[in-house]
């Protein structure tokens, strides 16, 4: 799935693309547009001789309108000129039927229309959409408070900056790619501890702008002084504001631009809408981004280890005796808010239960409008039979330059990052066979705290059986690597809790099966795809029968299992927390 087109693929609109841009309009953007409001107005100038506001062309109206092209960017057309609403930097609304703005290269112009409720409905869209462009003076003040507070601790950079995989292939992907950076001027938007800023230097950038807000931007210019030896010949100029509010510190376009502005599930912290900001700003047609291309995995999971960890949090609210009162009625709360906290940690990949899918974002043409609302349907066909706890997510992140490829991957099977992977748990797990197909829509609503919540809608395809997880907030996340000794360990890493990295999966399915009946598991042993056996008798409640319970999370959970009637396999291993039976 790709969002907004391609001009890589589609040699047309590659064409018209360039031709776009050379206009100031985002690159991506096509000749085909689609009309929104409109209004009939007057151009006008600020005469500074006559101290007022005089028709720019006569008395001619012209037609001020906002179009979307067929990438889904805006554009405010005036007349025949078309102006990116980056570039629309002020708008003040004087009277019902009078307003100025200021633009990029053009200076003041104001607009003055007779039919007053029209202008006032069209210059509130207007404003509504240059929001977009002024994405801090929209969230929660406290929230961009601590976000530059946190990115501003040298402690924090250093953790980023000691991720080798992350930090060794944004090096790789910078420097083996000289054709575009030899003699380029880039653009570094969120420029943290300057490491990608010095990285372009190194691969013969003349000039790079390293942005950062917060004050770490203080560390990026002792580090640029202090190792002027190392950097070439490039000017390291450092911008210490948001990329929004920049005006003219930048001197034209830019060849390159390079950031990391990734978060977990790879959107967290909404930093990728700056990065298309300054796409749409800075970067000259044509010009490279580095990554260009984030892609989003997802894949059903089963793990019950990890539902029963999260069931059990409850277990202090169950208290009919805590001094004097009774707590339990809080209970349903305090497990709503445990199962809408996204699982941050790594992932066994045999905890996984189908292919997993992708979603292609092209940062070259998606545009930030189109990320406020982001919707993945699936479908998942089931390799084996088991309870379904949940989605798993991961990305990778693509940098395609002139020279060299490079791809930065989050995968289950790949080295560990300081992203780990995530996971997005249901409260009531779906029991499905082999061979079932789970359907549904994994929906993704921007909020004001620089995050997402996320909504899943699953059901077995062909039955009335389903599962919802409903208001999963992506900035509230249980960071289960550093807090559960039960947490999966790849090989070659290290362990928060001081145990050896997890075995293979058959090394780990030998041990599970070793385990002699009803023995517990120990903690630190990974849990495959604990499936559950529907009887004849299955209802939507968990199962009738002794052993079936014992398989189960947790006492008095429940559970959608198959219907009845409806064909199961026989050839099944319980792997529970109760210990290991064969079916």
């Amino acid at each position: 799935q790709v969002l907004g087109p391609n001009p890589s693929t589609d040699p047309a609109l590659a064409i018209e693309a360039s031709s776009a841009g050379a206009m100031g309009v985002p690159p991506g953007t096509t000749g085909t547009e689609t009309s929104e409001p409109e209004v009939l107005a007057q151009l006008c100038n600020f005469s500074a001789g006559e101290l007022k506001w005089v028709p720019k062309a006569g008395d001619a109206l012209v037609k001020a309108r906002l179009v979307r092209s067929s990438g889904g960017a805006r554009l405010l057309l005036l007349g025949e000129q078309k102006v990116a609403l980056a570039d629309v930097r002020m708008i003040t609304l004087l009277s019902p039927g009078f307003s100025t703005m200021q633009i990029k290269d053009v200076g003041h112009t104001g607009l003055r229309c007779e039919d007053e409720s029209a202008f006032t409905a069209f210059m509130n869209e207007l404003t509504k959409c240059k929001a977009d462009y002024e994405r801090f003076e929209q969230y929660d003040q406290s929230s961009v408070q601590s976000y530059f507070q946190y990115y501003a601790k040298l402690s924090n950079q250093q953790n980023m900056m000691q991720d080798a995989v992350r930090t060794s292939l944004y090096r790789q992907a910078i420097v083996s790619n000289p054709t575009d950076f030899g003699g380029a001027k880039v653009m570094d938007i969120g420029a943290g501890s300057g490491i990608l800023s010095f990285f372009s230097a190194q691969a013969g950038a003349a000039k790079v702008y390293a942005v950062e807000a917060s004050s770490a931007a203080d560390t990026v210019k002792a580090l640029a002084a202090s190792n002027k030896q190392n950097l070439g010949e490039a000017e390291i100029c450092v911008i210490q504001k948001p990329l929004e509010t920049i005006t003219d510190e930048v001197d034209g376009k830019v060849d390159v631009l390079v950031s990391e502005p990734i978060g977990t599930f790879l959107f967290n912290e909404r930093m990728i809408e700056s990065y298309i900001c300054a796409r749409d700003r800075f970067l000259k047609p044509g010009g490279k981004m580095f990554p260009n291309v984030g892609t989003l995995m997802i894949a059903p999971f089963s793990d019950a280890v990890l539902h029963a960890e999260q069931q059990s949090k409850n277990a202090f609210w169950k208290n009919t005796s805590f001094y004097g009162l009774d707590l339990s009625a809080a209970v349903p709360r305090s497990t709503k808010e445990h199962f809408t906290q996204p699982i941050v940690d790594y992932i066994d990949p045999g905890c996984l239960v189908s292919e997993y899918i992708t979603t292609r974002f092209d940062f070259a043409t998606v545009t930030v409008e189109s990320l406020q609302n982001i919707e993945i349907p699936f479908n998942f066909p089931i390799h084996q039979p088991c309870l379904v706890h949940g989605i798993a997510g991961w990305f990778d992140a693509l940098f395609e330059g002139t020279d060299a490829t490079v791809v930065l991957s989050t995968a289950p099977w790949c080295p560990g990052t300081h992203w780990y992977q995530i996971r997005f748990l249901l409260e009531t797990p779906l029991a499905v066979n082999a061979g079932q197909v789970l359907e549904g829509t994994l929906k993704m609503e921007a909020n004001n705290v620089q995050s997402y919540f996320i909504r899943i809608n699953m059901r077995i395809k062909g039955t009335n059986i389903e599962s919802n997880a409903q208001c999963i907030d992506l900035k509230d996340p249980e960071y289960r690597f550093f807090t559960s000794a039960s947490s999966y360990c790849p090989p070659g890493t290290a362990s928060a809790f001081g145990q050896p990295a997890a075995s293979t999966l058959e090394q780990a399915l030998a041990e599970a099966q070793a385990v002699p009946q009803g023995q517990p598991l120990q903690p630190q042993q990974p849990q495959h795809a604990p499936p559950v056996k529907p009887s004849g008798d299955a209802k939507e409640t968990a199962a009738d029968t002794p052993r079936a319970a014992e398989a189960q999370p947790g006492p008095g959970n429940r559970v959608a299992v198959q219907v009845p009637g409806e064909p199961h396999d026989e050839r099944l291993l319980r792997i529970g927390l109760a210990g290991v039976f064969k079916a």
